[in-house]
């Protein structure tokens, strides 16, 4: 009797090109570091034109308070309108409006008619761009890199914000003591070299898809539906939570610093130091969490960053050396890109696509708003007790945090991202969506990544 013909073995499946190899990552993580290049550069120059112009200090303030309030004002309309239409014209149109606008402003600059309505207009028309430009950004990210690649791939992009941070305001202000018209020409251009670089990036041409879901609700009542979504998610809520303490206690931290600077003599020398301390702590820490985060589970990483950061921070207490104080900043600074990175996976790869610009938004408004929060309560601790105290005090919710990351349960459902590996009643991957005209080359990543059941309804 002949034996029986055994099953064939499913070939092993092919590895995913690395992102240094991935050519739409690099198109749009250039795009990315390109258009935050160019709002550093311009941020540094648009008060003081106006302040120069005007020579009025309120039309300074305001400026820039009409900004920051514009900013807020469009986040979670953007991030509707970035779940209704497809992602790539978002981005283009984004860049595109924000290139006109600073074109505009060269050339007032250039023929000295800035006025205080012009520079409110370039201001107003920023931020309303800006806005729904990272949540789509964030959300094409899916489409161009595999699932397991996420959190590699989101900490190279920490380490090109660290960058354009550190770099963007001091090239800002030497254009601007070169000739105050360059800082906005430069913008301009960076603005219109992004949207080449996303032009070129091949993403789906429709809309997010939602099939088997009701009609998206009118424009008014679906500015609640990121909302809805984060309370429905217990990792979500938790993520939120981990944002918000975080901002609050190290802005805080960090107007102490800056104040006992103020103090002493070489006050510009001690926060000039603290301020590259952190930034530098970032840039690194982000570079070493692109490898961290495929080697330690999820959840692991993100409390040795809670409780690390928990215990370094009270040792601020402890001495006004500007060395010890830079050593610590700089500690923590390198820790928190590798839980960032994680979480923002995570988050990402959790959402469904046709959420993304929703939840995206909701999920970074509440921590926004909490900044300002944390200096105004450390001001007001200060006129009653000494600097250690306070910083005592914000140390104090870190170790909070730590203590709630802990033990709640929306961090034990974090879907472990790494290569391998399987997050628990997570349901088979999907076969990527076509996406048309992509070559063989790049065809590496799946078009999007299955949502873990754990974290649904």
């Amino acid at each position: 009797m002949p034996a029986p013909a055994s099953a064939p073995v499913p070939a092993p499946a092919p590895a995913p090109t690395p992102l240094h190899r991935n050519r739409d990552y690099q198109r749009l993580w250039l795009a990315h570091a390109l258009s935050g290049f160019g709002s550093q550069a311009s941020a540094i120059a648009l008060p003081l034109v106006v302040l120069h112009a005007t020579g009025s200090i309120t039309a300074f303030g305001l400026v820039t308070f009409t900004e920051i309030l514009a900013s807020v004002l469009a986040t979670l309309p953007a991030g509707v309108l970035v779940d209704r239409l497809p992602r790539k014209p978002v981005l283009i149109i984004s860049d595109g409006a924000r290139a006109l606008a600073y074109l505009v402003m060269t050339a007032a600059v250039l023929t000295d008619r800035v006025t205080l309505p012009l520079a409110l207009c370039v201001a107003v028309a920023n931020s309303v761009f800006s806005a729904p430009f990272n949540p789509a950004a964030s959300a094409a990210l899916r489409h161009v890199v595999p699932r397991e690649q996420l959190p590699t791939a989101l900490s190279l992009s920490q380490a090109r914000s660290a960058a354009v941070t550190l770099a963007g305001p001091l090239i800002g202000a030497a254009l601007y003591a070169v000739a105050p018209a360059l800082p906005f020409l430069v913008d301009a251009l960076s603005y219109l070299a992004s949207t080449l670089c996303v032009a070129l990036v091949r993403l789906p041409a429709g809309r997010p898809s939602a099939e088997g879901r009701p009609p998206a609700p009118r424009l008014i009542k679906d500015l609640g539906t990121g909302w809805k979504e984060v309370r429905r998610s217990p990792f979500l809520r938790y993520t939120l939570v981990n944002a918000a303490l975080v901002n609050l206690a190290f802005s805080g931290i960090v107007l102490v610093l800056v104040t006992g600077g103020a103090h002493t003599t070489s006050g510009g020398f001690h926060n000039a130091v603290i301020i590259a301390a952190s930034g530098a702590g970032n840039l690194v820490g982000s570079l070493i969490a692109a490898r961290t985060t495929t080697t330690l589970p999820p959840r692991t990483l993100v409390l040795l960053v809670c409780w690390s950061t928990a215990l370094f921070t009270p040792l601020l207490a402890l001495s006004d050396d500007t060395a010890a104080l830079a050593l610590v900043i700089g500690l923590c600074s390198l820790a928190t890109p590798a839980a960032n990175a994680v979480i923002s996976a995570a988050r990402l790869h959790t959402i469904p696509d046709h959420l993304q610009g929703r939840v995206q938004t909701a999920c970074g408004l509440i921590p926004a708003l909490i900044i300002p929060f944390g200096p105004l309560l450390t001001s007001a601790l200060l006129t009653r007790t000494g600097p250690a105290t306070v910083l005592l005090a914000n140390s104090a919710l870190l170790l909070a945090l730590a203590c709630y990351s802990t033990f709640n349960p929306g961090l034990r459902r974090i879907p472990d991202l790494r290569p391998g590996k399987q997050t628990p009643a997570q349901p088979p991957a999907q076969a990527p969506a076509p996406v048309p005209d992509r070559t063989p080359e790049q065809d590496q990543a799946p078009a999007q990544a299955p949502v873990p059941a754990a974290t649904k309804a």
